[in-house]
């Protein structure tokens, strides 16, 4: 009798934390593939140098990316370099996207400033766009707000800012969280509960560039106050998401608890039923990645590793000599194709200051085999991608543990008795 409760003390630990096998294994069949450069002549017309990152938000029947810290095109400061214009841009497309049809949005004659930046440090040196959302025709952009650029062991500090348009075309503060807390880099998605009730998620970093990615919600008409945010705090045995509604208790998702988590992208693939989440993993050089669910809440499998910009021994054609600092990782919306497969995503480059356009080609085990290195070339370019077939999640990663032991206490326990009667007086 001992053996069988020290078994069913092994089963009840294990079953509390098996979580359903969420998504599907997804590979790399092509790519990534430079399109284009977004900093063209067509910036370079309204006096724009250079901008970065590119977050994309629907509204209505458009599409805008809305770019980061602007740089302009006429004389610097005297210590040199290209003048800071200290404001966000933004350029409208048809979807889905096409680099041969967007036009820059302008305001006055001049180019349209969303978000504006102080750019003084300690107070506000960049606010910069990192998730944007459209409710009741409203569009809502959660930002980082800097308050000291760093590097190294000094850091960057910043905290999240969200801010909702006005008639006018100007941006307003609606709230802002405590610095390097979560939402310093926040990726918003409409979707639902398990109980079928409309919420906002939203995929969340709290140190900048050195945080694992958490996962809240909010009703969408609470979306400005901070007390009605919950936070995942776990799972329960059945694998439904567990909530609470404070922020100290927030739990990272699942098998990205020691990622190093960047700038974060969080759309759905409808014709995959999958939701996709991409980012930097400042944790590893030069790798970006890809994790699926079949759900909003998780959990997550992956990840699906990729370097768009190629590695120090082989770099892409379209990178240019002197070019580099790849960062960033915007997925486009209604960008996937009629199957689903297709992911265009927009990424930066510390120099020359730029955002360009890329694609690549997934694959499923029910289209392709999984790759585990991937070489891909177009007529445009040849990009390397450092690729690892996605990993099922935690809930496969349970299963098998729990099925051995299962078996091994059933073995254990016919072998007690058989050693009990055998030394039965």
């Amino acid at each position: 009798m001992r053996a069988e409760a020290i078994c069913l003390v092994v089963v009840a630990v294990l079953s509390f934390y098996v979580v359903p096998v969420a998504g599907q294994q997804i590979a790399i069949e092509t790519g990534p593939t430079f399109i284009c450069n977004l900093m063209d002549h067509r910036a370079e017309a309204l006096g724009i140098g250079g901008a970065d990152l590119g977050v994309s938000v629907v509204d209505g029947s458009k599409l805008w990316l809305i770019f980061g810290d602007m740089r302009g095109t006429g004389p610097g400061p005297p210590s040199g370099g290209q003048p800071g214009v200290g404001s966000s841009s933004a350029i409208e497309s048809q979807l889905p996207f096409n680099c041969s049809s967007y036009s820059w949005l302008t305001s006055g004659g001049k180019f349209y400033q969303p978000l504006h930046s102080a750019r003084k440090a300690g107070i506000d040196e960049s606010t910069v766009p990192a998730g944007a959302i459209t409710l009741n025709g409203s569009i809502y952009i959660y930002s980082m707000q800097v308050n000291h650029w760093g590097s190294g062991s000094e850091g960057t500090h910043a905290h999240g800012v969200l801010f909702k348009d006005q008639a006018n075309g100007a941006f307003t503060e609606l709230t802002r969280w405590p610095m390097d807390k979560l939402f310093v880099n926040t990726a918003p998605l409409a979707a639902e509960l398990p109980d079928g009730a409309p919420v906002i998620f939203l995929v969340t970093t709290a140190e900048y560039r050195h945080s694992p990615v958490y996962l809240a919600y909010v009703a969408p008409s609470q979306i400005g106050d901070p007390t009605d945010y919950h936070y995942l705090s776990g799972y329960d045995k059945n694998g439904s998401p567990l909530w609470s509604a404070e922020m100290a208790e927030a739990k990272p998702l699942p098998g990205l608890e020691n990622v190093w988590a960047g700038e974060l992208s969080f759309l759905h693939d409808a014709p995959l039923n999958s939701y996709l989440l991409l980012f930097r993993d400042y944790s590893k050089t030069n790798t970006f990645a890809l994790y699926s669910s079949s759900t909003p809440y998780g959990p997550f499998v992956g990840p699906l590793t990729f370097s768009p910009c190629g590695t120090t021994s082989s770099r892409p054609e379209w990178m240019e000599s002197g070019w580099g600092g790849c960062y960033g990782g915007y997925m486009l919306p209604d960008s996937f194709g009629a199957d689903g497969y297709d992911l265009s995503f927009d990424i930066s480059l510390w120099d020359p200051y730029t955002t360009v356009l890329m694609t690549m080609r997934l694959s499923t085990p029910l289209t392709a085999g999984s790759t585990s290195q991937n070489t891909s070339k177009s007529s445009a370019s040849t990009s390397v991608a450092e690729t690892t077939s996605v990993e099922q999640g935690s809930g496969a990663a349970v299963v098998l543990p729990l099925s051995l032991a299962v078996l091994g206490c059933g073995i254990a326990v016919i072998a007690a008795r058989k050693y009990a009667t055998r030394n039965r007086p």
